[in-house]
């Protein structure tokens, strides 16, 4: 218990609530049943004088005292948080939680590492990994479903820090019979008229690579599409075809597609690490930071 009676497991299930609006997911979360879900947050609603959260049978979400009451508790739980992390740094195995967000290709390669060497270091810690657009890890780093997001381009998304992590640069992916395959590099120029594969169009990586491309004043044939980077690399080993994606996509490819690194005017993406604007990272968060450097450097 704390001060004024407030029990610290209700603030914990009010917070996650609030962040993941289900009540569903939340009691999966807290590894408890919907029932003692609901319980702790009606005593909590009891304890505070006020309705927090406004139900229905298929939404949840804050009410206006909840609005104003969440990031009160949100920064009370930090500070209990990070003065437990103070006195032991974790290591009498102290259960943290961790979500990250990231675009496929970083969620598939260098994220996992930086992960790996976390949890090494305390290993009572529980990560969570969510993989989706640049848009769907700028709302969840927003939305407070993460805690730090991993995305492409660092121009200012309102709402959230960019720190720009360096470049990547886009090769081209091609089936490994392709007659292309084994050829140290290729110019840009000459995928112009080759039947191409690539990400649809209103996907960031699309965008980027469109406003590149049309830098270099190159324009390709696209015959087919996929939503999404692990999809794409599936129909290049399919045969369907050849794609520029980011080198990141291509650390675990198949050994049915084959990479080509481009040669002259490169093409490259923007990685950024997506931090909260106004709301603080909590203390594993901060010792997740560097390990995200440093496993992109590498």
């Amino acid at each position: 218990m704390i001060g004024n009676g407030l029990d610290l497991d209700q603030l914990r299930a009010f917070v996650t609530v609030a962040d993941l609006r289900s009540f569903r997911q939340a009691a999966d979360e807290l590894h408890l049943s919907p029932p003692a879900l609901s319980r702790r947050i009606e005593r909590l609603e009891e304890r505070v004088g006020a309705r927090l959260l406004e139900r229905t049978s298929r939404s949840v979400r804050l009410s206006v005292v909840g609005e104003a009451f969440v990031e009160r508790v949100r920064s009370v739980l930090e500070d209990l948080d990070d003065a437990i992390l103070g006195v032991n740094e974790l290591s009498s195995g102290h259960a943290g939680r961790l979500t990250v967000a990231a675009v496929p290709s970083a969620a598939s390669g260098f994220v996992p590492q930086a992960l790996s060497r976390l949890a090494a270091r305390y290993p009572g810690i529980r990560v969570r990994l969510l993989d989706g657009s640049l848009q769907a890890t700028a709302l969840a780093v927003l939305g407070g479903q993460a805690d730090v997001g991993i995305g492409f381009d660092d121009s200012a998304i309102p709402g959230l820090r960019a720190e720009l992590l360096g470049e990547e640069p886009y090769v081209l992916s091609l089936p490994a019979e392709h007659r292309w395959a084994r050829r140290r590099t290729i110019r840009l120029q000459e995928l112009a008229d080759e039947p191409m594969l690539s990400l649809a169009a209103g996907s960031g990586n699309r965008a980027v690579l469109d406003q590149q491309l049309a830098q270099a004043g190159v324009a390709l044939r696209v015959t087919h599409e996929a939503a999404h980077i692990g999809a794409l690399i599936g129909m290049v080993e399919a045969g369907l075809g050849g794609a520029l994606v980011p080198a990141m996509a291509l650390r675990s490819a198949p050994a049915g597609v084959a990479a080509v690194p481009l040669r002259g005017r490169p093409l490259r993406r923007r990685i950024a690490l997506l931090t909260p604007a106004e709301r603080r990272l909590t203390p594993l968060a901060q010792r997740l930071l560097p390990e995200l450097r440093s496993a992109f450097r590498a």
